[in-house]
């Protein structure tokens, strides 16, 4: 059998035949993409959790084969040993303390860098506590714990030391020109040159793509190991692979709305699969924040004929789920609840977003007769992309959200449109119903 042949399952079964255990999630991706490049990190990542014996997987296609893997903490794993004990998914769910990621090779060094985040404080302070975002407190906390070097890559400072005061800026990476984002790679290489001897050293690095893909070339030049273990998952994945509670920013320290960072929505690359939403499983996203839906061509053709309106291909509708009103008062729903319970798993009666889909499509002359076959519909024609966000922070980020992408299907915190004129009658009718 060729490479190219093989299933995604049989990858992952010889991917974890390879790997010395324990392995990490994001090594089983690494191992697989590498060997068949044409293979989405996404779907690597559903098949790890279908081929995981103590994970939750009620609607596993695969349920009745022998699983490949158990897993024996927060994104670790050894292949599955039947009758062997495991995690339950309350041993999963308590906090448990990552350990640094191994040296390969014959390193002298090993050095944790972590990207920097938009939420900041307000004043001038160590770049250790300047940053605010929960991913970067996170990636902040497991470098402290694993005892070794860590600095902060910063788009405008390049390397920083945890210890150096440093006052907010804003300046992120991902807008600045191809020549500054390398030039940036190899400055922070530089940097770090000066402070410990990379040839052999392992670096690795807790930021996303944009700053990590910089410092490839200049590290390997300068015979280091670049090391990312959280290669290939989603935001909310990130979160909870370094396990314990996630963390709330407290009221007087929410950032402007100027402040915070949505891109992450705004890219149709992030949305998955309704699918690959819920075999990611409750962990990945019970936790408030923001998302978006997005439609395929022939989604969007059918909604602009139950509209009477052009509905474009792309982002159609955004909202929030929990966080914090600006009463104080804090709401419990999460991305979980609210996309993979109300929207997914709901009705119109407690969905707007499935009211909407409902009153529309039923023009359309698609066969979306009730929840069912809306469900279906949905599994077939659209995305979703959700981002986890201190709970103080949801509402000020929904507004900015709201503000960049106006996105057709929503009524509220939106202006008003004959398109959004004509969808609000056609809600009433049905909601009418009851």
């Amino acid at each position: 059998m060729t490479r190219g042949a093989e299933t995604i399952w049989d990858l992952v079964r010889q991917a974890s035949e390879a790997l010395p255990e324990p392995f990490s999630r994001a090594s089983l991706v690494s191992w697989v993409t590498r060997h068949r490049p044409d293979v989405e990190p996404s779907s690597v990542g559903v098949h790890i959790q279908y081929a995981t014996a103590n994970a939750t997987n009620a609607n596993n296609p695969f349920r009745n084969r022998v699983p490949l893997l158990e897993r024996v903490g927060h994104g670790e794993y050894r292949r599955y040993r039947p009758g062997a004990a495991t995690l339950s998914p309350a041993d999963e769910a308590r906090p448990v303390q990552s350990a640094p990621v191994p040296s390969t090779g014959t390193s002298t060094a090993h050095v944790v860098l972590v990207g920097c985040s938009s939420s900041k404080a307000p004043t001038a302070r160590p770049a250790a506590e300047l940053f605010t975002g929960a991913a970067f407190t996170k990636a902040r906390t497991h470098a402290e714990r694993a005892g070794v070097p860590w600095f902060v890559l910063s788009a405008k400072f390049g390397l920083l030391d945890p210890r150096e005061v440093v006052a907010p800026y804003d300046v992120y990476l991902g807008h600045q020109s191809a020549r500054y984002r390398t030039a940036w790679g190899g400055w922070v290489v530089a940097q770090l040159a000066e402070r410990h001897d990379l040839s052999g050293a392992l670096v690795e690095v807790h930021a996303g793509r944009t700053y990590t893909e910089p410092l490839m070339a200049p590290l390997a030049a300068a015979g280091a190991t670049l090391v990312e273990p959280l290669a290939g998952l989603r935001q909310g994945e990130r979160l909870a692979w370094y396990g314990g509670d996630y963390e709330v920013a407290p009221i007087e320290a929410v950032p402007a709305p100027a402040d915070l960072d949505v891109s992450w929505l705004l890219d149709a690359r992030n949305a998955m699969s309704p699918a690959d939403f819920l075999a990611a499983g409750r962990a990945a996203a019970d936790l408030p924040g923001l998302y978006t839906w997005w439609v395929d061509v022939a989604g969007a053709h059918a909604l602009s004929a139950g509209l009477g309106h052009r509905v474009a291909t792309g982002l159609i509708y955004a909202g929030r789920a929990g966080g914090q009103r600006p009463n104080g008062k804090l709401s419990t729903n999460t991305l979980w609840g609210r996309v993979g319970g109300m929207h997914l798993q709901g009705n119109r009666n407690f969905s707007t977003f499935r009211l909407t889909l409902t009153a529309v499509l039923r023009h359309s002359g698609e066969a979306v007769a009730d929840e069912p076959s809306l469900t279906r519909w949905m599994h077939e024609h659209l995305r979703v992309a959700v981002l986890p966000l201190p709970a103080a922070s949801v509402f000020a980020a929904e507004d900015q959200l709201l503000a960049l992408t106006d996105p057709v299907l929503n009524l509220g915190g939106v202006a008003s449109t004959p398109l959004r004129r004509t969808l609000s009658r056609l809600r009433s009718s049905v909601a009418a119903e009851g």
